[in-house]
């Protein structure tokens, strides 16, 4: 009796685990747009009954999803900091290859758990049930790299390498030629342990050549035509406000005020619509990168709050979908040509910033930096209202700037 009771307990264990590893599976591959309870329920070679009966709900689900990946994240931290054990605390400069090679490892080995954790914050940016579970991720990573840092000699800056991961992790999903971006890597790695040293931030000469590579590999346009730029643009609102899964031709036609049959004469099939969607939000993110450039003079810290703390008009919607575009990007070969666009020719808007902050010229590494940093930081900042986020952003600027001002006051009393 207690065998038969054990067995069936094995059994129901092992459905769970199942549904579990399938949902975590589809992430890497599909993204939320392919976990419907069928697919999930077939790739796990469990009826789609099982998924109801072991949690509840599909939701339950994704939660339970969650858990198991942060779970394995945190044995993978700590595999890593058992391999740092030993001897006394590293150089300073021993830091840049070695967050280099941790971003690489966690990109290129860990790509299902990476995916993970990019799909909770997609979703967290949108449902406020889902902060909790996004914090708990930032938690986790906050308190690996301000331990990474010590082990270096950087103590304290565990939350700005935690955000400028999250940033660069993001980007290097992005695979384009495997080389380059490997030693573009070690460039960005190298700048931010320069700014941590207070040293005079390094060339980027791989970042250069990625970037006039970038440049002559732009994405073929598609959109040809009136109708077909309002259906990209009412495709472009769902992706942004409501994820992939959304993202149906009946949706796109609701949003754009036209018929089912013009948007589907117009692109004849999902994949279509999708690339008209992302080719959408690539140009308004090209677009973003214009306006006028702050001059290069200091902001008291009153005058730097007092000017960013007012939320973006355009943030609630691009940004978002600019995730997703980045990881569809990731995962579709017919998408990759966005990549290089994306990776290397980022940093226009915040370069402007950057300098306004700094009050002096930066070095196009630096404003790909302050990008990362930025980019990361905005992830932490989900069930805040816009006006919340915005201070909380201005505040992390004027964070980094006391950061930069004070390891180069550091350095130059060390040389003195």
């Amino acid at each position: 009796m207690a065998t038969a009771e054990n067995s069936e307990k094995t059994s129901e264990i092992g459905a769970m685990e199942r549904l579990i590893e399938a949902v975590l599976d589809i992430w890497e591959r599909d993204g939320a747009s392919g976990t419907s309870a069928r697919a999930i329920s077939r790739l796990a070679q469990t009826p789609v009954s099982g998924i109801y009966h072991h949690f509840g709900s599909l939701e339950q689900l994704f939660l339970s999803a969650h858990e198991q990946a942060q779970r394995e994240s945190e044995r993978w931290c700590a595999a890593r900091l058992a391999e740092l054990e030993g001897g006394v605390p590293m150089s300073r400069d021993a830091f840049a290859p070695l967050l280099a090679a941790l971003i690489d490892q966690w990109c290129e080995e860990e790509r299902r758990l990476a995916f993970a954790w990019r799909e909770c914050q997609l979703i967290a940016a949108r449902e406020d049930r889902y902060v909790p579970v996004c914090e708990r991720w930032a938690a986790m990573w906050r308190s690996f790299w301000e331990e990474v840092c010590t082990r270096c000699g950087h103590g304290g800056h565990g939350a700005h390498t935690a955000y400028l991961f999250d940033g660069e992790a993001t980007l290097h999903l992005m695979r384009w030629r495997r080389p380059v971006d490997r030693a573009a890597l070690d460039d960005m790695c190298a700048g931010w342990n320069d700014w941590l040293c207070g040293r005079p931030v390094r060339a980027g000469h791989w970042r250069q050549f990625a970037r006039e590579q970038a440049d002559l590999a732009l994405p073929e346009q598609t959109i040809s035509s009136g109708t077909m730029e309002q259906i990209a643009e009412a495709a472009a609102d769902v992706l942004a406000q409501e994820g992939m899964a959304a993202l149906t031709h009946r949706a796109v036609a609701a949003r754009a005020g036209l018929t089912l049959g013009v948007v589907s004469y117009n692109f004849r099939s999902s994949a279509e619509l999708v690339r008209a969607a992302f080719e959408m939000i690539y140009r308004k993110a090209v677009e973003s990168g214009g306006g006028t450039v702050p001059e290069a003079v200091t902001l008291t810290d009153e005058q730097l709050l007092a000017r960013y703390s007012n939320p973006p008009p355009r943030n609630d919607r691009i940004l978002p979908a600019i995730d997703e575009l980045m990881l569809a990007a990731a995962r579709d070969g017919d998408l990759r040509d966005f990549a290089p666009q994306l990776r290397y020719r980022r940093g226009r808007t915040s370069g402007g910033l950057l300098r306004a902050i700094l009050g002096r010229d930066v070095a196009p590494l630096e404003a790909a930096l302050f990008s990362g940093v930025i980019s990361g930081h905005r992830k932490t900042c989900f069930g805040l209202t816009p006006a919340e986020a915005a201070r909380a952003g201005a505040q992390a600027m004027l964070d980094l700037r006391t950061m930069v001002r004070a390891a180069a006051d550091a350095a130059q009393s060390e040389s003195a």
